[in-house]
C-alpha cells in the first residue's frame, strides 16, 4: 500500500473505528489477520480485544472477530490464535545481546550450581578448538559465590590448560578468571600495577597473581585475545537477534558500545538483515567498568556515522560504581566486611554534575550503571543539578540495576523523571544473595534490595531489562520474579521482601510501553493500537489466567517484527 493509501486507512480507522458499514466501506484488505485471541493491547485503558489486522508492517485494525472479517480478502493470511495471548513485542532496556551472545566454540559456565560441576564442565571444554594461534579458551558465567571471596585460583586452569591461555568472565561480568599462560601473554606478574578502578588479586603467600582480575583489570588480558573476523562478529549479532526473538524481544537498549563494537551491527543493518529496534548507548571505554575522561565529548560528537533507520545513537553509558559483591560499589554505610570500608566512587560529584548537564544539553539519553545506595544518590544528585541547569528535557534518562536504594531517594525517580530500569530476575534470595550479599550488607540491608514497589508507589516509572549475558534474558522469568520475589525455576525457598512485589499489569507495561518510551518510540510501538508498528508476540496462554508462579512456564510461540514472523515455535 502506498503512503496515500495508508493515510486514508488511518483516517478511516479514526472516523469509523475500522468497521465496514453500509455508509463507509473499506476498499482494501489486510496482509494478515489474527483472530480468536486474548489480545492485551497495553493501550491507555489497558483494554482487551480478540483480533488484530496488519498491513504493510502496520496495525490497521484492533477489535472483535466479527469486525476482523472486513479485512480478510483472497490474499489475506488468517491466523487462528486458538485463545493464545497476544502482546506488543517485549523491550529489553539493558541487555548485551548484539555483541555478547556466547558462541558454540566458547565454554559456557552459566548457572552451574557447584564448583565441582564447574570443574567437570572445564574438563569438557578442553576439547574446544579455541581461537587464535595460541588457541585461547574463552567463555564465562562462573558463579562468584562458589569460591571464597569470589576469588577462583588459576591452579585448576593451569592443570587443565597448561599450554593454552584461558579467559573466563564471571556471571556478574565484573571479573575474569584466567590461567598462568594468559597472565604471561598479558605481561601480568607480581609487580604489575592494576589500572584505575581495577583489581589484580594476589596469592597472600607468594604475592603472585592468583588468577582473578576485577573491573578494569580484566581488560589487561581481554585486550590481548585475538579478535574475531567481521563475519564471526556478524554471525554473533545475527544469533543474538534470533535468541531475542525466541523469547519475544523485538527492541533493545544495548549499553557500552564504542565504534568498534558497533561495526558488525552496522554491517547487518546495511545488508537489511538487522531485524530489531535498538538504541546504542555509547561509551568510549566500551562496556568496561570504570571512568572515562573529557574525551567522551569528542567521541559522542561523531555519533551520526553510526545512526541507521532502526538504530538510535542518542544515548551515552556511564558507570557510577562497580558491584556490591566485590566491595566496589560505594555505600552510605560501611560494608559489614570492614576491609571494604564504604567503597570508592568512580567520579566526584562535581564531575557527575558537569557530565550530566553537558550530555543532556547535547540531546542525549544518560544511561547510568548504579548499584549501591551511595552511587545511586550521586547519580540522582547529578540529575538534580542537571535539571536545575537545563530544565525538564525529554531525553528519557535512566538508572539501571538499582540493587540498594535508600528510602529517601526512592521518590526522586518520579520527581526528576528518571526511569528505574530494574533487573527484576535478581529480586529473590539466590545463592549470590545468601553467600555474598548477606555477609557484605547484613540481613537488614539485603532484604531491602530491589525496591520495585516503593519506587513505583512514589511516582517512579518502572522499566524492564535483563542485563543478559550476565543473566537469563527471558522476560517471563523476570516478570514472574517481580511478582513472587522467589526462585522462578523451583518456586521454592524464601522470598525477598514481598512488600516490594508488583503486579502483572505493571511488569507487562515495564517490558512494553515503558520500554518503548525509553527508546522515544511510544507513539510507534509498545502497545497494540491502529497505526503502530506490527511488532507483536504470541504466548501460549493468558498470563492473567494462571498463578504468578506459572508465568515463566509459558512460552512465546510467535514473534512478529514489522508484520513478518521472525520466530515460530516448532511443533512438538
Amino acid at each position: 500500500m502506498n503512503l496515500t493509501g495508508t493515510l486514508m486507512l488511518l483516517t478511516c480507522a479514526t472516523l469509523c473505528a475500522c468497521s465496514k458499514t453500509d455508509e463507509t466501506a473499506i476498499a482494501w484488505t489486510a496482509d494478515r489477520v489474527f483472530v480468536n485471541g486474548a489480545v492485551y493491547t497495553v493501550d491507555d485503558a489497558r483494554s482487551w480485544s480478540e483480533a488484530v489486522a496488519i498491513d504493510d508492517g502496520r496495525i490497521v485494525y484492533v477489535g472483535d472477530d466479527a469486525g476482523a472479517d472486513n479485512w480478510i480478502g483472497e490474499a489475506t493470511e488468517v491466523v487462528d490464535l486458538g485463545g493464545q495471548m497476544m502482546l506488543p513485542g517485549f523491550h529489553d532496556s539493558h541487555i548485551h545481546i548484539l555483541t555478547g551472545i556466547m558462541a558454540d566454540e566458547e565454554c559456557d559456565l552459566l548457572r552451574i550450581p557447584t564448583a565441582r560441576e564447574v570443574a567437570e564442565k572445564l574438563q569438557e571444554c578442553t576439547g574446544l578448538a579455541g581461537i587464535g594461534d595460541d588457541s585461547w579458551i574463552i567463555g564465562g558465567g562462573w558463579g562468584e559465590w562458589l569460591w571464597p571471596e569470589a576469588n577462583p585460583r588459576k591452579g585448576l586452569l593451569d592443570i587443565l590448560y597448561p599450554d593454552r591461555p584461558v579467559f573466563l568472565d564471571s556471571s556478574f561480568g565484573h571479573a575474569a578468571w584466567v590461567n598462568s599462560r594468559a597472565l604471561e601473554i598479558a605481561g601480568i606478574d607480581a609487580h604489575t600495577i592494576a589500572p584505575e578502578n581495577g583489581v589484580i588479586e594476589h596469592d597472600p603467600e607468594t604475592g603472585e597473581p592468583s588468577g582473578t582480575l576485577r573491573e578494569s583489570a580484566t581488560m589487561l588480558v581481554r585486550n590481548v585475545i585475538p579478535p574475531m573476523t567481521i563475519e564471526q562478529y556478524t554471525d554473533r549479532v545475527r544469533a543474538g537477534i534470533d535468541l531475542a526473538h525466541s523469547v519475544g524481544i523485538t527492541a533493545v537498549i544495548e549499553p557500552g558500545l564504542d565504534g568498534e563494537a558497533l561495526q558488525p551491527i552496522l554491517e547487518l543493518a546495511d545488508r537489511g538483515e538487522f531485524h530489531m529496534r535498538a538504541v546504542a548507548s555509547l561509551s568510549p571505554i566500551s562496556w568496561n567498568p570504570g571512568a572515562f575522561d573529557d574525551g567522551v565529548f569528542e567521541f559522542i560528537k561523531g555519533r551520526e556515522q553510526w545512526r541507521r533507520p532502526n538504530i538510535d545513537v542518542d544515548s551515552v553509558k556511564i558507570y557510577m560504581d562497580g558491584v556490591i559483591e566485590y566491595g566496589t560499589s560505594p555505600l552510605l554505610e560501611p560494608y559489614e566486611d570492614e576491609k571494604f570500608g564504604s567503597g570508592e566512587f568512580f567520579y566526584e560529584q562535581e564531575t557527575v554534575n558537569d557530565y550530566f548537564t553537558r550530555f543532556d544539553a547535547m540531546g542525549l539519553q544518560i544511561h547510568v550503571h548504579a548499584i549501591g545506595d551511595a552511587a545511586i544518590r550521586r547519580a540522582l544528585d547529578g540529575f538534580d543539578a542537571m535539571r536545575a541547569a537545563n530544565g525538564m528535557s525529554d531525553n528519557r534518562h535512566q538508572i539501571v540495576h538499582l540493587q540498594l536504594i535508600d528510602e529517601d531517594d526512592r521518590p526522586r525517580f518520579g520527581e526528576l523523571n528518571i526511569s528505574a530500569v530494574f533487573q527484576s530476575l535478581w529480586a529473590y534470595p539466590d545463592p549470590a544473595v545468601m553467600e555474598m550479599d548477606v555477609p557484605m550488607l547484613g540481613e537488614e540491608r539485603t532484604w531491602q534490595m530491589y525496591p520495585l514497589a516503593s519506587v513505583q508507589e512514589s511516582g517512579g516509572r518502572l522499566v524492564g531489562g535483563s542485563d543478559y549475558w550476565v543473566t537469563d534474558l527471558d522476560p517471563l522469568l523476570a516478570i514472574e520474579t517481580a511478582i513472587t520475589r522467589q526462585d522462578p525455576w523451583t518456586n521454592e525457598g524464601a522470598t525477598l521482601n514481598m512488600d516490594e512485589s508488583v503486579d502483572l499489569e505493571t511488569m507487562i507495561a515495564a517490558y512494553t510501553i515503558n520500554g518503548a518510551y525509553q527508546m522515544r518510540l511510544e507513539t510507534e510501538q509498545g502497545s497494540i493500537e491502529v497505526g503502530k508498528r506490527a511488532d507483536l508476540i504470541v504466548i501460549d496462554r493468558n498470563l492473567f489466567d494462571i498463578p504468578p508462579s506459572e508465568i515463566s512456564d509459558a512460552t512465546v510461540t510467535m514473534t512478529i517484527f514489522d508484520g513478518r514472523t521472525v520466530y515460530q515455535q516448532e511443533d512438538e
